[in-house]
């Protein structure tokens, strides 16, 4: 409870001073700009939401001595953000001028924010289902931001056992699907989908793993320009698509656990969490 409450602190305080100045900035963009300074952004949130989906491929299994199987996991995602997502080709004058992860903006374009790196905090639940499937859900209470609305996170997933099917077999093997969508009022929306197949090795206190992925992730954005009597609008897709990823698991007790997987995808991240299971 009390790392819940620190990490609803940080996201208001995160949330409240990004949230002020990128509508400024965007404010000074139009639609086509908008969606290029932004660009990099959806793709960068989205590659941290569909990391740390697993740690194992072996789903929770309620049984008649445990009919209730429930798991828990605080993780920690961190993108790199590439030097050639800084920057973009400006449609109103000649030259190119800074995205929101870069630096200074050509006259009457706005300056990015300068960072290499974008991190995610995420708490993640699991809960074992019937028939080899396990429900996986993320969600963080509405956080309410003067001026702005709600700042809203919410995400949820199902994971389907494969190796149930083959009798024997030395490995676990899982599907999954996930959807997630964080906001901030109207301002911003993030929604982000992602499917993949995963593979694991347990041995002692480690576990293997590692999956292939696709995902896409959309955001929404809706602002006043600063010379326009109407607000501008748009929908920009990121550069989103396969992913790879491996990692690995350590049980420090027989319910507590470590793992670290780092995932190759548009934007490369790293990944660690630290959980317990039921």
């Amino acid at each position: 409870m009390k790392i819940l409450i620190i990490l609803l602190s940080v996201l208001l305080f995160i949330s409240c001073l990004f949230a002020s100045e990128f509508d400024e900035n965007l404010q000074q963009l139009l639609e086509e700009d908008g969606k290029a300074y932004v660009k990099p952004l959806v793709t960068a949130y989205g590659s941290n939401l569909n990391s740390g989906l697993y740690n194992t491929a072996d789903v929770l299994k309620p049984s008649i001595l445990r009919p209730i199987r429930f798991g828990f996991t605080f993780h920690t995602m961190l993108a790199m953000i590439p030097s050639s997502d800084k920057t973009f080709e400006a449609s109103l004058v000649e030259g190119n001028t800074s995205t929101v992860f870069g630096d200074k903006g050509i006259t009457g374009y706005p300056d990015g924010f300068n960072v290499s790196m974008l991190p995610l905090f995420v708490p993640q639940f699991r809960f074992g289902l019937p028939a080899g499937n396990e429900l996986l859900v993320r969600y963080l209470p509405p956080l309410e931001l003067q001026d702005y609305g709600d700042v809203t996170f919410w995400g949820v997933g199902l994971k389907h056992s494969i190796d149930q099917y083959i009798p024997l077999f030395p490995i676990n093997l899982a599907v999954q699907g996930a959807y997630q969508s964080f906001s901030v009022g109207e301002l911003v929306d993030i929604t982000s989908f992602a499917v993949n197949a995963h593979a694991s090795k347990s041995l002692l206190m480690w576990t293997l793993y590692g999956g292939l992925g696709y995902e896409e992730t959309t955001l929404k954005a809706k602002y006043d320009h600063i010379s326009d009597p109407d607000p501008v609008e748009f929908e920009v897709k990121g550069d989103n698509n396969f992913r790879m990823t491996a990692g690995f698991r350590y049980a420090i007790l027989p319910f507590i656990h470590l793992n670290a997987d780092y995932t190759i995808s548009q934007y490369q991240v790293i990944t660690l969490g630290l959980g317990l299971s039921l």
